[in-house]
């Protein structure tokens, strides 16, 4: 069999069991304000990409959450239907892993599945694929296939002996010494409700850190961690690699379905698509609020 459906990395994550999720407790946050929305936006000028473009959306099946934590099935229809709307737009989905005749047509491929254990021959087309100048996304859960070689590739990933997990406390940190374009218009600083992994294996000289967070109590909680409970650190919570010519981004958020419906999460995630194919982001614009309530 190609994919392996378990490993020691997939139980350390898997600790509560369908009848006990992490965080039942958590809800999304109000409606961003349409105001703040539009300033972070920014005027618009092109309509459609300078080429025709080919994602590829990797997806795969977690049964060890609660539904509306890793939604893998459903994350991948909401932002597939989105992303046809794109002019020039060619959306493929793949499960657990490209085809090589997938990494050979793509432009940019996004990983939201619990990646299986990688291969050789996995890793020669992801590095292929880099080498040329492909974009690269991983999300969430995507970075649980552990140690260096997917941290060489990811930035990074999942450290059997050191990593853990547990609510994302609120607000994270945004790198305001860094003008990059995912970023732009951001405030320093910005909620989201979500889960965080610290502790990862890879480089932190080889990556650019867009946004950090501190971590509090490892694991499950019943509410928010207090600030005495947080351990004053800086994690990594969005980031970029270059491999290559291939550009890479990097999103801890994404456990909770709902984070796909923060307007400010769609912001960054519709840029860092944009970045990584070196497009401009206009012609994505209309996808940040399409679905989802603004407040006046």
């Amino acid at each position: 069999m190609r994919y392996r459906t378990a490993c020691i990395v997939v139980l350390l994550l898997t600790i509560s069991s369908k009848s006990s999720a992490q965080f039942p407790w958590q809800k999304p946050l109000p409606p961003r304000s349409k105001k703040a929305v539009a300033i972070i936006l920014g005027p618009t000028t092109r309509k459609e990409p300078s080429r025709d473009l080919n994602i590829v959306w990797v997806w795969g099946i977690d049964r060890n959450h609660e539904e509306g934590a890793h939604e893998f099935v459903k994350a991948r229809d909401l932002l597939v239907g989105l992303l046809e709307a794109v002019p020039r737009v060619t959306i493929d989905t793949a499960k657990l892993f490209p085809t090589k005749s997938q990494w050979a047509k793509a432009d940019l491929v996004v990983f939201y599945v619990q990646l299986q254990a990688l291969k050789k021959e996995d890793f020669d087309l992801m590095d292929d694929y880099l080498r040329r100048g492909g974009g690269l996304i991983v999300i969430h859960a995507a970075m649980i296939s552990s140690g260096d070689d997917v941290a060489k590739r990811f930035g990074l990933a999942w450290d059997r002996k050191t990593t853990r997990w547990g609510v994302l406390p609120i607000p994270s940190k945004v790198n305001t010494e860094i003008d990059h374009e995912i970023f732009r218009g951001f405030p320093g600083s910005i909620e989201l409700v979500d889960e965080l992994y610290w502790n990862l294996a890879g480089d932190l000289k080889e990556i650019t850190v867009l946004a950090t967070s501190q971590a509090g109590p490892p694991f499950a909680l019943k509410g928010p961690p207090t600030s005495d409970q947080l351990d004053g650190k800086s994690w990594p919570l969005f980031w970029t690699k270059q491999v290559g010519k291939g550009r890479v981004f990097g999103s801890i958020p994404g456990h909770n379905l709902f984070t796909f419906n923060d307007a400010y999460f769609r912001i960054i995630l519709l840029r860092a698509m944009a970045w990584t194919m070196n497009e401009s982001f206009d012609p994505f614009k209309p996808l940040v609020t399409k679905g989802i309530k603004l407040r006046p």
